[in-house]
């Protein structure tokens, strides 16, 4: 009885100690944006004038909106790219699945700096300027393993039968993939949309070869910044960031969470 409850309070007290190191810093910077003086902590006042500010730099609105568009075209393409794939591998057997799958996903191993100067380097080797397709194709390359790997997980145990069942009522493979197939999906589909929307947003590695001055993404834009100005505006700006991907688990929770899981179990 001793040493289950020793195992049980170290089990807890190890949990709180890596909570606290992962949202210690997030709870600091967003103490930091609302600081009336400077980027310091503990914070010498209180004030709102950070986020105030944010609609005075049409230069962050303008990246954060590239940042919108690249993140939700990147999540598109890829998703849709990462389910393609996996339904095609889930019915292929043998070396050449393997070969495949391990193929789509190798910008998991490879680092994001490697593939974004390859691509950079094919780029300048076809005379070829940087443009919003070439930074959206990089950023398709480096997040297509989420979805795939999403969605194979979840085709392992996917009843092949149901579209068999489909096709022998007179549905064609289309309608049989659109009204079967993806609804079946839909647990690991949504998911993957979000989390590609966020590596996406948040990538720095690849943008900083492939953009360029007439589109810079959001993370560009506050390095940029931090180089020459130190403000919490840079905290608050954070901040909105945290909160707005706290939203998005909040709608992954609420679509396709435990409840979900429940209801297909």
């Amino acid at each position: 009885m001793q040493k289950t409850l020793l195992g049980s309070s170290l089990w807890y007290g190890g949990a709180a100690l890596f909570f606290a190191f992962l949202l210690a810093p997030l709870a600091i910077l967003i103490a930091v944006s609302f600081n009336p003086v400077a980027m310091v902590f503990p914070p010498q006042g209180f004030t709102l004038k950070w986020y105030a500010t944010i609609l005075d730099k049409p230069d962050f609105l303008q990246a954060a909106w590239a940042s919108t568009i690249l993140g939700v075209a990147t999540a598109l393409l890829s998703t849709g790219l990462g389910v393609l794939a996996a339904i095609g591998l889930q019915r292929q057997r043998g070396a050449a699945r393997a070969f495949v799958s391990s193929l789509l996903m190798s910008p998991l191993f490879i680092p994001a700096v490697i593939v974004a100067l390859a691509l950079f380097q094919i780029i300048f080797m076809m005379g070829l300027v940087n443009t919003i397709w070439t930074l959206l194709a990089a950023h398709v390359v480096v997040t297509l393993p989420y979805p795939l790997r999403n969605v194979m997980a979840q085709m392992e145990g996917f009843d092949v039968r149901l579209e068999e069942a489909a096709l022998s009522v007179g549905a064609t493979p289309r309608q049989a993939l659109w009204r079967v197939t993806l609804p079946l999906l839909k647990a690991s589909i949504i998911p993957s949309l979000i989390i590609v929307f966020v590596l996406s947003w948040n990538n720095y590695t690849v943008s900083i070869f492939l953009a360029n001055k007439n589109w810079t993404t959001l993370p560009l834009q506050l390095r940029a910044y931090l180089q020459y100005e130190y403000e919490p505006f840079v905290a608050a700006m954070s901040t909105i960031l945290i909160v707005a991907s706290i939203v998005l688990l909040l709608i992954v929770d609420r679509t396709v969470g435990l409840g979900a899981v429940r209801k297909r179990d």
